[in-house]
């Protein structure tokens, strides 16, 4: 297997029709001419993906893999050498639509944004006046900047909370961010030693509240320091042992904070004991997130911000004296 910087003339053709049985746009590739890498394996092009520069920014468009390589990390080497070719061209900011990989994207980094809100020079782009539906996911990517200059700027703050076993109150607190985030705010969540599964309990806890429960799942705080990894804002810990432990250095140099609560999860004793013990952990974190993601983030230096996010720790669960 080789991967190119560059596609040769031979490449054009296969390019051309992995992405046409893919689904993906070929009609303006000889105007817009984009820029594309390829993986080759045994002789034929087996991933490829593009930039399309658009003056200090461009467009990432074009990732495909053939199906019989799909989960591979096929996906991933395009787009790393996608990134480094825009660093070397000092590309200020990567854009992208998609309808099916936001999820890919997103563990690349990618932030949700506006379609609306990216430069002229990319709205001017074929992809994004007629190509894509505007059903697609516009996602944007900085390479310059810090983490609070380009949150202003439209993408979502990242938000991640931690635990031990990531499955009960980080994921209750991950979902209850996403759903009262209303597109400010991205949760997330992971564990120091996760479990491996979520708690059923939270699961359907979750469920009755009406929260969407899709995509949860439990995992190393590992993932969130490897290359890749999203920039994160704000890092909240919500169990004591997770906040003694040594974290590992967060991409994005976040605030943190402690927002400790009695484990649901360790509750023993009859089903409905259980069920209270979840309850209570969630009305403590609906209370906090509901306070966190009220609070005027571009209006407080981030001494006075710093006080409110250990305030909003500090408050006392549903039912303690």
């Amino acid at each position: 297997m080789s991967l190119a910087n560059a596609a040769s003339a031979e490449d054009s053709i296969e390019i051309r029709s992995l992405l046409e049985s893919s689904g993906l746009p070929t009609s303006d590739l000889a105007s817009a001419r984009p820029e594309f890498v390829v993986v080759r394996e045994h002789g034929r092009v087996v991933a490829a993906g593009a930039l399309e520069r658009l003056g200090a920014s461009a467009l990432l468009r074009s990732v495909v893999v053939t199906p019989d390589r799909r989960g591979s990390g096929l996906g991933h080497t395009i787009v790393l050498e996608l990134e480094r070719l825009a660093r070397e061209a000092k590309i200020e900011r990567l854009f992208l639509l998609t309808q099916t990989a936001a999820g890919f994207f997103a563990r690349h980094g990618y932030q949700l944004m506006e379609r609306s809100a990216a430069p002229a020079d990319v709205q001017r782009s074929e992809e994004f006046r007629s190509l894509c539906p505007a059903s697609a996911t516009c996602m944007a990517k900085a390479f310059t900047g810090s983490v609070q200059e380009t949150s202003v700027s439209g993408r979502l703050y990242n938000v991640l909370f931690l635990c031990t076993g990531n499955s009960a109150r980080s994921i209750i607190a991950e979902a209850l961010i996403n759903h009262w985030g209303r597109g400010k705010f991205r949760g997330l969540s992971a564990g120091s030693h996760p479990r491996g599964a979520v708690h059923p309990i939270a699961l359907e806890l979750l469920r009755r509240m009406k929260i969407p429960t899709e995509g949860l799942r439990s995992k190393s705080w590992d993932e969130f320091a490897a290359p890749g990894a999203p920039l994160l804002d704000f890092v909240f810990t919500v169990c004591d042992n997770a906040a003694g432990e040594v974290c590992p250095c967060w991409p994005g140099q976040p605030m943190t904070a402690h927002w400790g609560l009695p484990d649901p999860a360790a509750v023993e004793g009859t089903e409905t004991d259980k069920w209270l013990a979840f309850r209570s952990a969630f009305q403590a974190l609906d209370n906090r997130i509901k306070v966190f993601t009220s609070l005027p983030l571009t209006s407080l230096d981030r001494i006075k911000l710093q006080e409110r996010l250990d305030a909003i720790g500090k408050t006392a669960p549903p039912g303690a004296r």
